[in-house]
């Protein structure tokens, strides 16, 4: 199942972006308009052309969802932060006019890997993930949010359906193991410890390939924490798009190689609490697809868990 977000088309932008956008491009509307799916933001996703040069600008307002303008925001903030690298696309500039926010970034040439994953592409991008949280070691911009603070935000979610009661369409096994489950993943924010800025949301609709270099984007949940997270919270989609089990790719990158053990199997509950508790609440406005795309990750996390607890 595909993330698959309802983007506006960039002719329907507020005509403040559209002008911003025109400044950038050296004056007059683009020559050349694509606008781009995938991913789970409502606003526009699209590359503009123009003779002088070509960007990609991401724009949404709060009328389309509530929370898109302050991820926008966010991600504003942790792109600035990255250094200059084939890794990471280069933030060009940043319209916030309190309301709609959008932000250009240098045009990459390149597409999201191809599905069902090749075994030699999904090996490029996880030596590629592998050389960006080495890049990132220690964080460039150490005063962004440890993930412990940003998790607080998606962690906990057995314990929730502990105190909400196990509702009747939750998983057999997880309902009888409830109570083990909400124990396991409290240890999470000692988990989530490192000195890494990681990605926190890698994942195919989130990568572009060229050529000769892999490109992670969209960064509104970059923060400082253990590598491994990204790896773990990654696992579950490559299954979904024909690739290895998890297992198997946790074998493919240097951060959950050298992970502990007992670090991981903490992360992957608390992921897989977030995926499952998160997939039974309503859709939240203009991302009708993320609920089912949740409950896919999170049956194949809970398959995961339940191998790898031994439960």
């Amino acid at each position: 199942m595909p993330a698959a977000g309802v983007h506006l088309p960039w002719a329907q932008v507020p005509a403040t972006v559209q002008a911003w956008a025109a400044d950038l491009g050296g004056g007059g509307a683009p020559t050349s308009v694509r606008d781009l799916p995938g991913g789970f933001s409502p606003g526009a996703t699209s590359v503009l052309e123009w003779p002088v040069r070509t960007v990609f600008v991401k724009a949404v307002g709060p009328e389309l969802n509530s929370q898109s303008p302050s991820m926008h925001r966010r991600e504003a903030v942790v792109s600035a932060a990255l250094p200059r690298s084939p890794r990471f696309p280069r933030l060009l500039e940043v319209f916030d006019d309190g309301e709609w926010v959008a932000l250009a970034f240098e045009a990459v040439d390149g597409r999201p890997p191809h599905h069902p994953w090749d075994p030699v592409e999904l090996g490029r991008v996880a030596d590629a993930l592998s050389a960006m949280h080495a890049e990132l070691t220690p964080s460039p911009a150490p005063d962004l949010d440890p993930l412990s603070v940003r998790a607080v935000q998606l962690f906990g979610g057995w314990s929730t359906l502990v105190t909400l009661g196990a509702p009747a369409e939750l998983d057999p096994w997880a309902a009888s193991h409830l109570d083990s489950l909400a124990e396991l993943e409290a240890a999470w924010p000692e988990a989530c410890v490192g000195d890494t800025l990681v990605h926190g949301d890698v994942r195919a609709d989130n990568v572009l390939v060229t050529d000769d270099r892999v490109v992670f984007v969209d960064w509104p949940f970059g923060s400082i924490g253990n590598p491994a997270f990204d790896v773990i919270a990654w696992a579950p989609s490559v299954v979904l798009e024909g690739g290895p089990p998890p297992e198997e790719l946790l074998t493919l990158c240097e951060a959950s190689r050298r992970a502990d053990p007992d670090a991981t199997t903490v992360l992957l509950a608390a992921i897989c609490g977030f995926f499952v508790s998160h997939s039974l609440q309503p859709s939240p406005p203009g991302l009708p697809t993320l609920r089912a795309f949740q409950a896919a990750q999170g049956a194949v996390a809970l398959d995961w868990l339940r191998r790898r607890t031994g439960w």
